[in-house]
């Protein structure tokens, strides 16, 4: 009988023996010479089904941390090109740190000044939107220290209060005309905006609790008054380049 045939026998029998699964193994064997040739292995059960999964069984403790031999995901020796737990423990907190995270599980940032960012904007947005506005004050931007100025005169009926007008294109029942204008943030509308309507400044607030005439509702383009408007009335808003 040839040794494959040996094998394959070896390994039918292997499994539905009496053989017990062990977890812990040492790894260093599973690639032993050993392993493929179970006549030399006393146990009879080298290069089974079994003694593989025996070794699966103790990797996956192993990796799992739990009373280990050696625990693959954290090495006691320095190993190069591999980092310990403790030491991506540590690199998480440095990281944390550097941004000015609160820890795991803090997924927003938390700012203390809120001129041309939104609370929780992520630092791609926030950094993004501060350097539009360097540019716009130091007048980086072509024609960025100009003052702009938007038309919208109410064609049609009533708008109900609060409802969201986009300035830039507010559809049916408004003419529009005058420089495009957009205002990123709700600090942004309050600080470099003015909004007259019928010739009135209005009092402008950073979100409808403000309470206040007119209020900032989404970047880029949408505002809301808290009164109605008519038919006829004329609204001017005007954005002012380098306001803090």
């Amino acid at each position: 009988m040839s040794p494959r045939t040996l094998t394959l026998q070896n390994q039918v029998r292997s499994t539905t023996s009496g053989v017990e699964y062990q977890d812990d193994l040492a790894l260093g064997l599973c690639e032993s010479i050993v392993n493929e040739a179970f006549l030399d292995d006393p146990t009879q059960v080298s290069g089974t089904l079994i003694m593989d999964l025996n070794f699966l069984r103790t990797a996956i403790r192993d990796i799992k941390g739990e009373t280990p031999l050696y625990n693959w995901c954290d090495p006691t020796a320095s190993t190069p090109g591999l980092i310990t737990l403790s030491g991506a423990r540590e690199e998480i907190t440095n990281i944390q740190t550097f941004i000015g995270s609160d820890g795991d599980g803090d997924s927003d940032p938390d700012y203390t000044s809120l001129c041309f960012i939104n609370q929780n904007d992520d630092l791609e947005t926030a950094i993004s939107t501060l350097d539009f506005e360097l540019c716009v004050a130091t007048g980086t931007i072509a024609d960025a220290n100009e003052v702009k100025r938007r038309v919208l005169i109410r064609t049609g009926g009533q708008v109900l209060n609060n409802t969201t007008i986009d300035i830039d294109s507010p559809g049916a029942g408004w003419t529009v005309y005058g420089d495009d204008i957009q205002f990123a943030a709700s600090g942004t509308f309050v600080e470099a905006g003015r909004v007259y309507t019928n010739g009135i400044l209005q009092l402008l607030g950073h979100e409808d609790a403000a309470d206040n005439d007119v209020y900032w509702v989404a970047a880029n383009y949408d505002i809301a008054f808290e009164y109605k408007l008519k038919q006829n009335d004329v609204i001017q808003i005007y954005k002012f380049p380098g306001s803090p």
